[in-house]
């Protein structure tokens, strides 16, 4: 595991900022991203469950009050954490899957995903997931290597198999070209070697007063 000490000289992980370095993830186990890994569990072994009438009601009374404890801490967008820890698996966020970033160049990327029931469709990945996915490491790729930044003008996706529940399916981002504003981007997951999904998306750079 690579040491916090080389982390905290990048960005202060308790004030991190909303510039992506885009570089592979690295395992850490600070506070917040402990946090994030005890919601995901939350969310998955909800997912999973069917308790009692009792058990749902003293599970609801227990988040909400853990929602009222974690408001006396709310602040503006761009002073939250969740979101801009760029070196952890999804950037410390918890509505789309945790994605690892593996390899990264100026115009490719790699990484990969596992989803559990949570995120499932009825016994494979649900496949409004998959655009979330690849919208995570293309909008990542697109907006890396000093290019200003950009946003999703569309996404065209292709389902071509399956997405199975808790395996490890390989992501990949290319970035294609750019025109002007316009920057042409494509992408596939693979389980092994079938390939699940492949997509084409444009991003668009925003005008100097967007930003």
């Amino acid at each position: 595991m690579d040491a916090i000490p080389d982390l905290a000289e990048q960005s202060d992980l308790w004030n991190p900022s909303w510039i992506d370095p885009f570089e592979p993830t690295v395992e850490c186990e600070d506070e917040f991203s402990e946090l994030i890994d005890a919601l995901r569990a939350v969310q998955e072994s909800v997912a999973r469950s069917r308790p009692t009438p009792a058990g749902a009601a003293a599970a609801a009374q227990r988040l909400r009050d853990l929602a009222l404890q974690m408001a006396k801490f709310e602040v503006s967008e761009d002073e939250q954490i969740a979101g801009r820890r760029w070196e952890l698996a999804g950037r410390a966020q918890s509505m789309a899957p945790a994605l690892h970033i593996d390899e990264v160049t100026d115009t490719t990327a790699r990484g990969h995903v596992s989803v559990g029931r949570f995120h499932s469709g009825r016994y494979a990945m649900n496949g409004g997931v998959t655009p979330l996915i690849f919208d995570e490491i293309l909008a990542r790729l697109a907006n890396s290597a000093g290019r200003a930044w950009g946003r999703t003008a569309y996404l065209n996706v292709n389902y071509r198999a399956l997405a199975p529940l808790d395996a490890v399916l390989r992501v990949e981002a290319e970035f294609v070209g750019q025109d002007g504003r316009k920057r042409f981007m494509r992408g596939a997951m693979y389980d092994g070697d079938i390939l699940v999904a492949d997509v084409e998306g444009l991003w668009v750079e925003l005008k100097p007063e967007q930003r």
